[in-house]
Formats: C-alpha cells, structure tokens, sequence
C-alpha cells in the first residue's frame, strides 16, 4: 500500500528534521523546506486515512488520493537522490546537480507547490464536510496492537468433509495388491483443498511408518527441474555444497540412487504440465516395493498421461452441512455459534459454494471483525454480490472482501507475498526482517519491532489469508506460505496499488522503446536470470526493492554487480542471496540507504569498509566459510540482525567504544577473542541480543570455553557449534552461568559429560533443547532432580546414548520428544508416559527396542483414558523395505 510507503517517509522526514540533514551534507536552502513538507504531508496523510473507504465511492476521492501519494513519492525521491548525492559526493554544486539526474524536470520547490494547492482542496472538503468527510485529525496512522502473546501457538489443522477420499486413498497408497510404482492423483479445482487432503494422508501416522523416505515438492506452474530436484532431495539426505554444485543430470542420479531399495513416498504438488512428470520420472526407481507418487493437480488429463490405469480421485465440493461446519469451526474455533447467527452463516456458508478455501477465508474475516448480524447481513449481501458462473471467480470475489476489510496495516504486509515465487516457502524470520527493511512495522509501546511483525504475521494467518508451512519447536511458526490464488490476488492488487511488480522473463523487463517498470514502482521481484539484460532505464531509479530469487548453478559474474549500483541507487532492501557470488561486490557499498542486503558465496569477505552501508539494519552472508568480522562493523549503529555462516570472528584490531543497542541477531561467530593476551568479551557492547550462535573451537583441556553471557538479560536463544574436539570429555568451567532468560539451547558436537546437563536443567525459563551429534558423551544419562522445570521440547540427534533413566518429575511441562538416529538407545523411560503436558514422542531410525517401548508408553496412557498422546514412528534402519 502506497499510504503506508507514505508513513515511512513521514518517519525519516522526522529523523531528517531532526538531527541527520548536517550528516548527510543537505543543502542549507532545503532544510526549511524538509521541515515544512513533514508538516503537510501529516496533514494530507491524515486525509489518506480518512479517506480510505471514501475511494472506492467517489472518483473524485480516489483521484485526489492518488495526486498525494504519487507527490509523496516524488518528493521522496528527490530528498533520497539528495542525501545519496550528499554523502557520495563533496562538492555542493556538484550535489545540487546530481538531484536534476534524476528528475530534470521537478525540483522539491516545484513539488512543495503543489502540495499547498492539494492541501487547499483537503481543507475545503473538510470545510464543507464533503464526501461525509468531517474535519480530520492530524496524525499518523496507528498501526494498531494486539495482546498475543510470541511465540504464537499454531492451531493443527482442521480437516472437514475429507473422510471417505482420504481412506480410499490410502488404501491406494498402502495396500500390498499392486507393489509396482504407481502415480496416485487428487484432481480438483483451485481452493477445492487437494492440497489439504494431500497433507492429511502424508502426516498420517500409518503412512509415516509405511514409507522409509517421505518427501514433498510444489511444481506450480512456472517450475524448474534443478528446484523440484533439490527440493526432493532436501527430505531423503542432508544437503551440502556438493549438492548444489551439481548439474540437473547428477542431481537426478543421485535421487535415483537415494531411493533405490527403499519404499518411498513423494508427493508433487500443484503439478500443471506433464513436463515436469516427464521431467523427473527417471529419477524414481521401480523395485516392485509399494513405493508411490502422488499427485495434486486441476489438470485431470495431467493425471491420466502420468497413469492411465489409475483413475484419479477427483474432489467434490463440500455439502451444505459441510460447509458449515466447517465455517463455525474457523470463526468459533471450540465453540457453538450464537442462535441468532446461526441461519445467516448458513447462509454466508452456501454462498461459498461448497469451495473450502472460500469457507476459510470468509471465516477469518468474521472471526476477526464484529459478530453481530447486521455485519454478517452484509458479508451475506458482498458475498452474492460476486455470484458468477465462474466458480474459481468468484472465489477470486470473495477472497478480495477479505483483502478489502484487513486494517490499512495489514495491507501491505499481505501484499508483499506476492514478491515470491509461487508456491514459495517462506522464512519467516526472513520475512519479518524484510518487512521492517520496507518500513511496514513500526514501533508498539515496548514491543521489538520483530515482535510486532510477528504479530502482524499470526494476524494473516487467523484470517485464513496465510498458511503455516513448518513449526518451530517452541511453537511458533518457521515458514508460511499462500494458496496460489491468494497469491494471484496480491499480485493482482499489488499491481493496482503499483506495490510491486513481479518479473518472470528477461523480455518483461527489457524494452527497446520504454521502460515497462511502472513510474513510482518501489519492489521488484526477479524469477529468472536477467542480468545479462539490464540496462539503465530512467525509472528503474525509483526502485527500492530488489529481491531475487531464480537460483542458478554458475556463480554470477563479478562484471554484472556494478549495474546493480549503476541502475538501482536508491535501493533500501537487496536480497540477492539466491545467486552466488565469487567476491563482494564493492559497487554495494555505494547504496547507503540499504537497510537490508542478503548474499551468498563460499569467498564472500565482507570488506572494512562495511561502515559505508551506515543504515543497514540486516546483512545476510550465506554459505560462506567464515572470515575476519572487522572492527568497523561495531560502528553501524542501526544494525539489528548479523548473520554470516562459516567461522568467523572479530579483527583483533581495538573495538570502537561503541554500544549497538539495536544488534538482537550474531551468528555463527568463534567465542574465544584474545586482544594483547587479554580474553575480549565483544557482547559488552551488544547488551540487547536476543539470539547468538557460536561456531568453531569451543573447547579446550576438556572444558567448554565460553565467554561470559550472564549479562545478556534478553538472550532467549543460544546455539554452539562446536567444530573441533581435541578426544576428551567436557565439562562446563566451574561456576559459569548461562543468561536466566534462556529459552532455547542447541548443542553441538560439544561432548559434555551427562552430568553437565544438570547445569542446563536448572536454567528457570528453558523451554527448547536440541543435543545433536554427540553434543553429550557417555552410555547413561541419570537425569537430576528439579530440573527443566519449563522444558517443552526435547531432541536426540546422532546421539551416542544406551541408557536413559527419568521419570515424569524430571520433565513436568514436556510437550514434544524427538529421539532421531539414536540407535543405541536401547528404551524411552516408561514414566515420561506419566507426564500430562506430553502430547508428542516421535522416533526417526532408531532401534526397534526403542520403537517398542514409545508404543508401549502409548498403550498404557490408552488404557489409562489418555487419547492424546501421539506416537509417530518413522521408517526405522532395521526394516526391509521389501
């Protein structure tokens, strides 16, 4: 949304007015004017608010809306060319010149004008109360609250409607009558819940202990090989450099040969063209075992070319009954809709169509809005308005009443999911790092902005708008995702409000007359490989957004980096972290006003010179080795987030005395820092960390060397990485203390003795613990009395481990065990059964003593009146799969 482009310009205009127009070399004769325009654009801005509903009444409104924003948007960009101009160059008239680059025609004086004519036209409707417009407040829009809690919980999905297709299918899937491969296809209309039911059968219990190997990969309809490749391969082995260094042939041989034997299950979602089936086809071997692949598709002839002998499960649409259900499920959650709602949400129910995602949606709006009936009488009368005999239309209709009835706030933070790919699993810490590059959060009351953008995330997903993809093991969400037609409603949106535009073909972007880049375009989002035909057009200078994500094989060459600069210097946000690049592109570090730049490459160093992006608040290095930190990073005042993989640690130059009160994120850096002999403690200087990663050697003499973090008081998450080990056995230095705050701990080849871990049990508000890879050494664990007291989580990876001795007062609160390639674990201890809270005992390749004794636990809790109690065994090593 174009207003909330606005809300964040007014916020730097603030800060320009302030303190920041000496630092940037702003020319004295356009400082007055700085201060005057920040008083008008609140002004107007109070007039965008009050007009929003206005717009869609009367021409008249949304013309005079539009002049705003577009005279918003213009100033910004000249005050931006401005402040680059100032800070790349010293010469006055030479700054003075630099803004006429830019826009040789429009000076900020010549918008300043027109700004107090449209001022004069707002002050007459409200004068006269025109367009039932009274006199408007001066104020910035609120960008509301919300008293959830983070981290948020995550409803399991309610499936209605679903239950004969799903027992047919898998039967299909696991009956031993046909043990050839077979293609198993759900056919039906977008929004019809294909890819629901999919869902349903692939995290049933049987089908997870059926199949050896399970794994799933969106096509969608503009797909590529290497993706559904590599997005297969993520579920059968661990990834690695290798892997994504090889061609689309090997990357198949090596699917072929992790399958091979092994009864597997992969699901191709939202398949459009065979192509892709034909594709991939190759790389599934036949061993005659019950291995399957599943399709979900709106093409029934898709599904017949596939498997011609195997008719396709095509979906009906949901029952009245059904559907209503199903939308006093999603508006009341576990309670009974009010007498006298009943009837019109029926009503609102059949007008859907019998279309789940409809149902959905319409739900989240009323669940979020008034639950009276005159609302519901007139989401009734919207919803029939859009009565077409298109029925994917008018799903199309009712999912845009939704879009129109979000807060102003929310608006744009949906929008921006259409900068995706289709089908895209989205990070959500990704995701919420961007939208505070864009300017989309701002400050609640004392709340992070990370906080608040989270929020604002679980809002779209209690709308139904948005879809959880995975969970982290706090609860809370790790990546989301939409329907593809939520996603065609944001790009269509999107495209309207000039929010964004999408760019799929080098030919959509290069044009021999005129730019196709609509003028006041802020974001583009690039799916193919278009570097090779960039060209500096003039309104590609407006862009402040460019995120890539068409992955290639090769690195880029290092000759393309410089047009990042040359046509995209206003940029604030650059994610170029889908391509690999040999060197670090210096040519960067002349966009001072990015906030946010992501980047990949094995070599990446980031240079000294770093300080130059004084603005950036997130700076991404992925799958580097590690390097030099350098010192002058500890001068970039604003940064919030600093993730750069490998090893890496701090120039051992003398720090700046400077504190980054912003830094929440550090990760992955060596914690052993020596400076003349004398240990460096660099967290002094970051009091307000939230998460920290250490990587590299930490442990010495059998210790485990860490520096002191008791201060950190905001540390909730802490991981170590431990990459050397000198054969012994660790312990913790007597009378170290971990930060009381602590709420998720991983430990990595750390090889500390058991009785260490009652050292992490007494943490009060440790909710998390991941040991992975002989994190802890020993053949028994006697767990201690009166510890973990909050523990919610507990995982075993590549754990050496024969005997585990507990019971249910070790671990009062625990949700979720997790016990995987644990082989020698000969048996779960039975009286973790006892605990309440448990809901959850996954067992993943580990002995079938192991196995036996998680149902054991199971049937007792049964006979014992506990049903919810969930044990879910994955194909154990020991199994043929024949």
């Amino acid at each position: 949304m174009a207003d909330t482009a606005i809300d964040f310009f007014l916020l730097n205009l603030k800060q320009l007015k302030g303190h920041q127009l000496k630092d940037y070399r702003f020319p004295l004769t356009k400082r007055n004017i700085i201060v005057s325009l920040y008083e008008d654009l609140r002004f107007l801005r109070s007039f965008l608010r009050d007009s929003e509903q206005k717009r869609n009444e009367h021409t008249e409104v949304k013309d005079l809306a539009s002049q705003i924003i577009d005279l918003a948007l213009d100033a910004e960009d000249i005050i931006d060319s401005l402040i680059v101009a100032g800070i790349t160059l010293t010469k006055r008239n030479i700054v003075e010149k630099s803004c006429h680059l830019f826009y040789p025609q429009r000076t900020l004086r010549d918008v300043i004008k027109e700004v107090e004519s449209i001022k004069t036209v707002v002050r007459n409707i409200y004068e006269q109360k025109l367009y039932g417009m009274g006199v408007g407040q001066v104020e910035i829009s609120s960008h509301g609250d919300s008293s959830r809690a983070i981290p948020p919980t995550v409803e399991e999905e309610f499936v209605v409607g679903f239950d004969q297709e799903a027992e047919e299918i898998k039967d299909r899937l696991t009956g031993s009558s046909e043990q050839q491969l077979q293609v198993i296809s759900i056919v039906g209309m977008a929004g019809s819940g294909k890819t629901t039911l999919a869902r349903k059968l692939y995290n049933d219990h049987f089908i997870l202990y059926h199949f050896y190997i399970r794994a799933w990969t969106y096509v969608s309809q503009a797909y590529r090989k290497r993706d559904l490749l590599l997005g297969i391969l993520c579920s059968v082995v661990e990834h690695t450099e290798g892997i994504y260094r090889m061609s689309d042939e090997k990357l198949g041989e090596e699917l072929y040969r992790r399958l091979k034997g092994r009864r597997y299950l992969v699901v191709m979602d939202d398949i459009w063209h065979i192509d892709a089936w034909n594709d991939l086809k190759r790389s599934f071997p036949d061993d005659n075992n019950g291995s399957r692949i599943m399709f979900t598709t709106r093409i029934k002839d898709v599904a017949l070319h596939a498997q011609p002998d195997c008719p396709p499960h095509s979906l009906l649409f949901l029952s009245e009954d059904e559907s209503w259900n199903l939308l006093q499920r999603k508006v009341f959650l576990k309670e009974s809709c009010p007498p006298a709602l009943v009837d019109i949400g029926k009503l609102i129910a059949e007008k859907c169509r019998g279309l789940p995602l409809a149902i959905v949606v319409i739900a989240g709006l009323l669940a979020k809005t008034e639950k009276t009936k005159n609302w519901w009488n007139q989401v009734a009368e919207s919803v029939s308005s859009y009565i077409v005999s298109d029925t994917e239309q008018q799903c199309m209709n009712t999912l845009a009443l939704s879009y129109n009835h979000l807060p102003l706030h929310l608006k744009s933070c949906f929008l921006y999911f259409g900068a995706f790919p289709e089908d895209y699993e989205i990070s959500v810490r990704k995701l919420t790092w961007l939208w505070i590059a864009e300017g989309f959060i701002q400050k609640i009351g004392e709340k992070d902005l990370e906080d608040v953008a989270e929020e604002y995330l679980m809002e779209l997903i209690d709308r139904s708008l948005v879809l959880v993809a995975k969970t982290r093991a706090s609860g809370g969400i790790r990546a989301c995702r939409v329907h593809d037609l939520l996603r065609d409603l944001c790009l269509r949106k999107a495209q309207e409000e000039i929010f964004l535009q999408q760019i799929y073909k080098h030919e959509e972007f290069c044009s021999s007359s005129s730019s196709p880049i609509a003028k006041n375009q802020r974001r583009l989002s690039i799916c193919s490989f278009i570097f090779d035909h960039i060209t500096l057009k003039f309104s590609i200078l407006h862009i402040r957004s460019l995120l890539y994500f068409a992955s290639e094989q090769n690195s880029l060459p290092p000759k393309h980096m410089s047009i990042n600069y040359g046509a995209f210097k206003l940029l604030r946000v650059s994610d170029l972290s889908a391509i690999r690049i040999p060197d670090f592109p210096n040519q960067i570090l002349q966009l001072v006003l990015l906030r946010y730049l992501a980047l990949r490459g094995k070599y990446l160093s980031v240079p000294e010179s770093i300080y130059k992006l004084f603005n950036l608040e997130t700076l991404i290095v992925s799958e580097s080795i590690g390097d030099l930190i350098p010192t002058e990073i500890w001068t970039m005042k604003k940064l919030r987030h600093l993730c750069i993989a490998g090893e890496n640690s701090v120039k051992s130059a003398s720090l700046p005395p400077l504190i980054l009160y912003n830094l929440k994120t550090m990760a992955q850096i060596q914690p052993l820092l020596f400076e003349s002999g004398q240990k460096l403690n660099v967290f002094e200087r970051t009091p307000n960390l939230q998460t920290l990663g250490f990587c590299g050697n930490l442990t010495s003499a059998g210790f485990l060397m860490l520096p002191d973090l008791s201060f950190l008081h905001r540390l909730e998450t802490l991981k170590l990485f431990n990459k050397y080990n000198d054969g012994y056995s660790c312990k913790f230095l007597e009378g170290y203390e971990f930060p009381l705050n602590l709420k998720r701990l991983t430990l990595s080849k750390t090889a500390l003795e058991w009785k260490e871990m009652s050292t992490i049990g007494m943490l009060p508000n440790l909710e998390s613990l991941k040991l992975e890879f002989q994190a802890c050494v020993g053949r028994r664990w006697d767990t201690s009395d009166g510890g973990f007291r909050q523990l919610k989580f507990l995982r075993f990876y590549c754990i050496n481990i024969k005997q585990w001795n507990a019971s249910s007062i070790h671990f009062p609160r625990l949700e979720h065990l997790v016990l995987q390639r644990s082989g020698n674990l000969e048996e779960i201890p039975s009286e973790l059964g006892d605990i309440s809270t448990l809901q959850i005992i996954e067992i993943i390749r580990c002995s079938q003593s192991l196995v036996n004794s998680a149902l054991q636990i199971q049937e007792e809790q049964q006979s014992n009146g506990n049903d919810y109690l969930k044990v879910l065994i994955y194909r154990p090593d020991w199994v043929l799969t024949t």
